[in-house]
């Protein structure tokens, strides 16, 4: 779901890729059935409405999504993907809503409870895998919503929603020093203590994580309390590692930007990378390249 990267590290990254192909223009009423997103932003102008560009090439104006916080205009309105890009996360302009739009089908859903308010400005949206949960925070206060029915959960004081399990059964929370803890999504009842966050299995049982110095990956066995079997898994050089993501199947893919150093102006490299855990191999997947003319990125996982 985030960045699985220490918060002081993230700072200057920005994730955004580009599709593959000519792109075809469409508003959200029109934009074709069944294509999950690959990012989100602000097309060429901070004023521009939120646009979805997707993996078929696809770009979509949601011209129903609140763009600006505030009347001022300085601020964006929260806007949030799911992992595989198949949900979009919202609030509406028009009755303030919260909503969870499913790419598959078109369909929209409201998220029952919350509406666009003063108190919300400063608020983020973080959307699990295949919409099932929204977590809404402002850094200090976070609460996790069942977006079926509405039923919220408070999080335990000082920590921070930072990944889920592939079927959101299980999220993972990290504090101010990224040390994490392991919790039921539905209930919040912790199920096991991690000495660093990062990115969570499909069972629950391994946290994948960038070692300090970022060279390398770690795999965390949660239930040993112990460091998984082999050394960590090195990184490609020369790139900056800025997200680690597992699949459904139990697939972990690792995405990397080029050249070292970020600049706004300059368009950027990403590339995906599937890891082998049994043999350390780190093999290419997908590249795209990142256009400086989107404000705002926001960056999907990579589709199962």
């Amino acid at each position: 779901m985030r960045l699985c990267r220490r918060p002081a590290v993230l700072a200057g990254v920005i994730a955004v890729v580009m599709g593959a192909g000519a792109p075809v223009m469409a508003d959200v009423e029109t934009g074709t059935a069944g294509s999950s997103v690959r990012y989100a932003g602000l097309a060429g102008c901070v004023c521009a409405p939120w646009t979805l560009w997707t993996w078929d090439g696809q770009v979509i104006k949601l011209t129903d999504a609140r763009v600006f916080a505030a009347k001022a205009g300085k601020r964006r309105a929260p806007l949030a993907l799911s992992p595989d890009g198949e949900y979009v996360a919202y609030f509406r302009r028009g009755n303030r809503t919260l909503v969870i739009r499913d790419m598959s089908t078109g369909n929209v859903r409201v998220v029952p409870g919350v509406q666009w308010s003063r108190e919300l400005r400063s608020t983020r949206i973080d959307l699990a895998p295949a919409g099932r949960y929204v977590v809404l925070g402002d850094g200090r206060d976070d609460r996790v919503i069942n977006a079926r029915n509405g039923r919220s959960s408070v999080v335990p004081p000082g920590l921070r929603p930072w990944s889920f399990s592939s079927d959101a059964k299980l999220m993972l929370a990290v504090d101010d020093e990224f040390r994490a803890g392991i919790y039921s999504t539905s209930t919040l009842a912790e199920k096991g203590r991690v000495p660093v966050g990062g990115a969570l299995s499909p069972d629950g049982t391994t946290v994948a994580h960038f070692t300090a110095d970022e060279s390398a990956i770690g795999l965390w066995n949660v239930a040993m309390g112990k460091a998984g079997g082999g050394l960590p898994i090195a990184l490609p050089s020369e790139r900056i590692p800025t997200r680690l993501r597992w699949d459904g199947a139990g697939h972990l893919d690792l995405q990397m930007v080029a050249p070292p150093r970020i600049n706004k102006k300059i368009d950027t490299v990403y590339t995906w990378y599937r890891v082998d855990q049994a043999s350390g191999l780190v093999q290419p997947v997908d590249t795209f390249t990142v256009p400086s003319s989107v404000h705002n990125p926001i960056v999907a996982g990579l589709s199962p």
